[in-house]
């Protein structure tokens, strides 16, 4: 793995030269290549106008201050700072999962095959079956549904609907909004996750003409339901090559997170000697408490000359 780290940080170039230095440290020409091709455009266009200065420049101004600063921290042991070890650790982390990433994808590349399996074994979760829109009145009578029925048609249904449903709907979760299920799949499931109904609304509202209500009660459990339908969305299949990129990203990532493990339970085996668990027992776990959101009030003030005295509205004081 060390060496993976290592090669992946090729040594000075033959035909680069130093053009500073700064303490023990060099800054070659190579670096100040690297550096320039970092540099977003619109930043080199803001530090000089001619290469010649701009080469200058960022050695004056980023290079050779970067170092200084590298140098001083290392006169003042900086490098022994638990935060400071810990970032370097998070540096070196980072660069050994990108040496191995880039290996991998050298000598082990994803392939065709791969990515295609990935998509068979998966494509039911690629694939959002066709969806019905339901609006649902739940009641414990057969007689109040059959109400329902007879006084939610003609041109102002909708009204009367609305107002059945918040006097009359059992589902709370639903019966302040006209008690919209919304889009409702085959077995039950809907857009939402903490909405499930029984499979047989769907294959009742399948029945229905969009904008239909159900012509009789349906038996939902100990319940009795009527349905709206409301509209419904057609069946939407990704292909494979639509799909092709996101199974990449996330075939890579199974691959990193399968040879960093591999690493891990190498390295412990050559290194973690011993663990003692006893001292575990002592380590505190006081964490600090959530920052406040509470705001004091604000205090009334008379409003300036020529303005308007806010009032209250939907969206806050205006």
């Amino acid at each position: 793995a060390l060496a993976l780290l290592v090669s992946a940080t090729p040594a000075l170039p033959a035909d680069a030269v130093i053009v500073a230095r700064v303490g023990n440290e060099t800054i070659s020409s190579a670096l100040l290549e690297r550096k320039l091709l970092e540099l977003p455009d619109f930043q080199r266009k803001a530090l000089d106008d001619s290469p010649a200065k701009l080469k200058r420049t960022v050695l004056d101004t980023l290079l050779v201050p970067d170092a200084l600063y590298s140098l001083e921290a290392d006169r003042l042991g900086m490098r022994e700072i638990p935060a400071v070890r810990d970032r370097i650790r998070d540096a070196l982390r980072g660069a050994l999962e990108r040496a191995l990433r880039e290996e991998r994808a050298k000598n082990n590349p994803l392939d065709g095959k791969q990515i295609a399996d990935y998509y068979t074994a998966n494509k039911a979760r690629l694939t959002t079956p066709r969806r019905i829109r339901i609006w649902r009145i739940l009641v414990n009578d057969e007689t109040l549904a059959a109400k329902v029925i007879a006084e939610t048609g003609g041109t102002d249904g909708l009204q009367r609907w609305r107002t059945l449903a918040r006097e009359n709907s059992l589902d709370k979760a639903t019966y302040m909004r006209d008690g919209d299920l919304g889009f409702v799949r085959p077995d039950g499931n809907t857009d939402s996750p903490t909405v499930r109904v029984d499979p047989t609304l769907f294959t009742a509202a399948d029945a229905l003409a969009d904008g239909a209500i159900s012509a009789q009660p349906l038996h939902e459990g100990t319940r009795w339901a009527v349905i709206w339908r409301r509209g419904s969305l057609a069946p939407v299949e990704r292909t494979l090559e639509q799909e092709r990129a996101a199974i990449i990203q996330v075939l890579e990532r199974q691959r990193d997170l399968e040879g960093r493990d591999a690493l891990v339970a190498t390295l412990r085996a050559q290194h973690v000697s011993a663990l003692n668990e006893s001292p575990l027992e002592t380590v505190a776990l006081t964490f600090p408490s959530a920052p406040s959101h509470d705001h004091p009030p604000l205090s009334p003030h008379p409003a300036l000359a020529g303005s308007n005295i806010p009032s209250p509205s939907e969206r806050g004081q205006r």
